[in-house]
């Protein structure tokens, strides 16, 4: 990925993940009569997700680091090689991990487990635009 492309998909991550934020700030969110804006919440969240470790996996490949084991390896694989920071290490890898289990979560649960990682998702794609930058730079 090259950082005019990841200039595109920034923008589009980061309204994303503002929609996210306020659905789930919403305090009607789990009101039974008005469900499209809670599964478009859902929606936002499985694709912001996978695109954070579609990126995640370029820059892993790009640098030949070690290939994650799974999903939410992707994130311990860049913050060993400091490319973002650890603290986001545990939103991200939640985030990674309620995907293939999401179905199986109440809309309660998946309330909280979104608003708890939206702020990883912002740390995260700062830490991108951070190697992107330096990329783009030649550092």
């Amino acid at each position: 990925m090259d950082p005019q492309d990841f200039q595109n998909l920034k923008e589009n991550i980061k309204r994303n993940i503002a929609e996210v934020k306020s659905i789930v700030s919403d305090q009607n969110v789990l009101d039974p009569s008005d469900g499209s804006p809670f599964d478009r919440g859902i929606y936002l969240f499985q694709s912001l997700t996978r695109s954070m470790i579609t990126i995640g996996n370029d820059i892993i490949i790009e640098n030949d680091f070690r290939p994650p084991l799974n999903s939410a390896d992707v994130f311990i694989s860049l913050a060993e090689h400091k490319l973002i920071s650890p603290s986001v290490v545990p939103g991200m890898k939640k985030a990674a991990m309620t995907i293939p289990r999401i179905t199986n979560f109440t809309k309660a649960e998946l309330v909280e487990i979104i608003s708890d990682c939206m702020g990883n998702f912002s740390q995260c794609l700062s830490f991108y635009s951070e190697y992107f930058a330096a990329k783009k730079d030649g550092a």
